[in-house]
């Protein structure tokens, strides 16, 4: 366990605020809007195919940062993890994210959620 927060703190991820540069854990929370509930972040397969999801728009409406976890051992890390200086990960992609949303962005995430689903499933 001390040695997991040493390793976190050595990890780096493009995100939607980074550019082509990789942010640690620390310089994202440096960054985060004191209401932003964690630390928010996407899987996937590449960079590409995550900064074309559905799902960063309403985070990056909000002004939210989102990490690109496209590594095949993110995942996993993100798991063991599960937070990082008392900040929950939280999966972009996860169902009943709790962000305020009016009813217009609700239903385009679901939307997106079940467009998702299908594409996973065929």
């Amino acid at each position: 366990s001390t040695n997991r927060s040493k390793i976190a703190k050595l990890l780096r991820y493009h995100s939607t605020k980074s550019g082509e540069e990789m942010t640690s854990l620390d310089d994202y929370v440096g960054r985060m809007d004191d209401k932003q509930p964690g630390i928010y972040y996407i899987t996937g397969e590449s960079k590409r195919s995550v900064e074309t999801s559905p799902f960063l728009e309403r985070l990056k409406k909000k002004g939210y940062e989102v990490l690109y976890m496209v590594d095949p051992i993110d995942e996993y890390a993100v798991q063991q993890l599960k937070e990082y200086d008392g900040k929950k990960l939280l999966s972009a992609t996860k169902e009943g994210l709790d962000i305020e949303d009016d009813e217009d962005e609700k239903k385009a995430f679901e939307e997106a959620r079940l467009r998702a689903r299908d594409c996973a499933s065929s």
